[in-house]
Formats: structure tokens, C-alpha cells, sequence
């Protein structure tokens, strides 16, 4: 009984707050590596369709966070992109939750390239959330997203994600690349009457076999820090996410990319 009267709880806090990031991984930033050439991956293309126009190779990938150490609440996600003609497809599959109370996702998007400095992308999504004695509804969603790289270095962005029942979000962001090491991006985004969030992230690989990333925001759930370890074709994250009231959230992310990015 107190597992699910803590599930019921927090998904209400979070409904409440921050009801646009439920799907959203809250133990790393999502749009990390979004605004960028050299630090696109099936991850971030997840978030930001336009970032599939950067994929030139096969690339799939795992994601998994435990919300708020909550075993009632982890999240799944599952991510492939297969290049095609001039950009790339992607495939991407998401549950949140239990058999009490759980949501899940399945998308399809493409991604292409609009000539050297840009690229756009379209994600159709069906998702499905279900209470236990409650029934279930399923509703769509869509997300646009331009990219424009501007030079080696400065790269924007923008995304548009809407849901129906009529939930929309609107994200612009900007990443300057110092080199193909080091990765500074920020992103503002707002859901209609909701309040508008700034976050900003910082990527840094020290030596080719090590990585950390951490992140700021004004929207508690996408605080991170992580660290990646690069294994030939493998990319091993270990990331946390904190919210002040709810606690921390650890996460794994474990991609297989062969070089193919720009």
C-alpha cells in the first residue's frame, strides 16, 4: 500500500509542476548534444528530430533511470536511427511507470540535411497511459525541429512539440562548439501557460576514453551530472538527476555509433 500511495503521489507532484517533461528522462538532460556536429547521437536525435539530418552511420541505444529511486516509477527508452537518402530515420519506444500506473510511447521521425548548414526533422508519436481501474487513453503527438550550424562552432535550434489534448512546447536553443571535445549549449523553452525554464550544459571529454557532462536549469528535474565512458563503438553513461523535494534520479545510457556524425 505505501509503494503505491508514493506513486501516486509523486506522479501527481510531477503532473503538476513540470506535467510537459513526464516522458522526458529526468536523470540527464534530454537535448544534450542537440545544438552541435560532433556530440549528435541516437539520444539526442530522440529529442530533437532535426539532430537526424547529423546521422550518417547505423546507431542504436538503451536508456534507463530509476524516478527518485521509486521502484514504481523507471523509465525505459529504447532508440535506433537508420540513415536514408539525404538524412535519417528514427525509431524510438518509451515506457514510464508500473503495472499501476504507466505511460508509453512509440515514435517514427526522419531527419535531412537542407544543404551544409542545415537540417530539419518531423517525429510522429502514439502515446498510451493507463491507471489500474481506471482504464487507459492514447492520444498523438508531434514534433518539428530546425537545426542551422552557423560555423564549426555555433550551432541553433528550435523544436515545437505538440500533443493533443492541445499541450504544446515551444524550445530554442544555441551550442558553441569549442572543439570536438568540448560542447557548451543552452536551451529556453515554454508550454503554453506554464512557466519558461532555462537550462544550460556543459560536455567535456577529457581524454578520448572519458567524458563528463553536467547541467544547471531553472527546471529542478534536469539538474545532472554524469560521466561517459567510450569503449570502441560503445558510449556508457552514468548519469543523476536531482529534484529538491523528490530526491535523486540515477540513470544508464548505453549507445553503439560508429563514426557517422559530421
Amino acid at each position: 500500500m505505501k509503494p503505491l500511495l508514493l506513486t501516486i503521489v509523486c506522479v501527481s507532484y510531477f503532473l503538476m509542476t513540470y506535467a510537459q517533461f513526464l516522458s522526458m528522462p529526468a536523470g540527464k538532460d534530454a537535448a544534450a548534444g542537440s545544438y552541435s556536429r560532433h556530440f549528435q547521437q541516437v539520444a539526442s536525435a530522440a529529442y530533437q528530430p532535426a539532430g537526424l539530418s547529423c546521422l550518417h552511420a547505423f546507431t542504436a541505444g538503451v536508456y534507463a533511470e530509476q524516478r527518485f529511486l521509486l521502484q514504481e516509477i523507471p523509465l525505459y527508452q529504447a532508440m535506433a536511427a537508420l540513415p536514408a537518402g539525404a538524412g535519417a530515420f528514427g525509431l524510438q519506444l518509451m515506457r514510464l511507470g508500473s503495472s499501476v500506473y504507466y505511460r508509453q510511447q512509440a515514435a517514427l521521425a526522419y531527419g535531412m540535411r537542407l544543404g551544409r548548414n542545415a537540417g530539419i526533422g518531423l517525429q510522429g508519436s502514439y502515446l498510451t497511459e493507463a491507471i489500474t481501474g481506471y482504464g487507459s487513453r492514447g492520444g498523438v503527438a508531434v514534433t518539428g525541429g530546425l537545426l542551422w550550424h552557423a560555423g564549426e562552432q555555433w550551432h541553433t535550434g528550435v523544436r515545437i512539440s505538440h500533443s493533443r489534448p492541445g499541450t504544446t512546447i515551444y524550445s530554442a536553443g544555441i551550442g558553441f562548439e569549442a572543439s570536438s571535445a568540448f560542447l557548451l549549449s543552452a536551451e529556453i523553452g515554454k508550454a503554453d501557460n506554464e512557466t519558461a525554464w532555462l537550462k544550460a550544459t556543459a560536455s567535456y571529454r577529457i581524454v578520448p576514453p572519458l567524458a563528463l557532462q553536467w547541467g544547471f536549469a531553472t527546471c529542478a528535474p534536469f539538474q545532472h551530472a554524469g560521466i561517459t565512458i567510450h569503449w570502441h563503438m560503445l558510449q556508457i553513461m552514468f548519469a543523476a538527476g536531482f529534484h529538491p523535494q523528490l530526491g535523486i534520479t540515477p540513470s544508464t545510457t548505453i549507445i553503439w555509433q560508429r563514426d557517422g556524425t559530421e
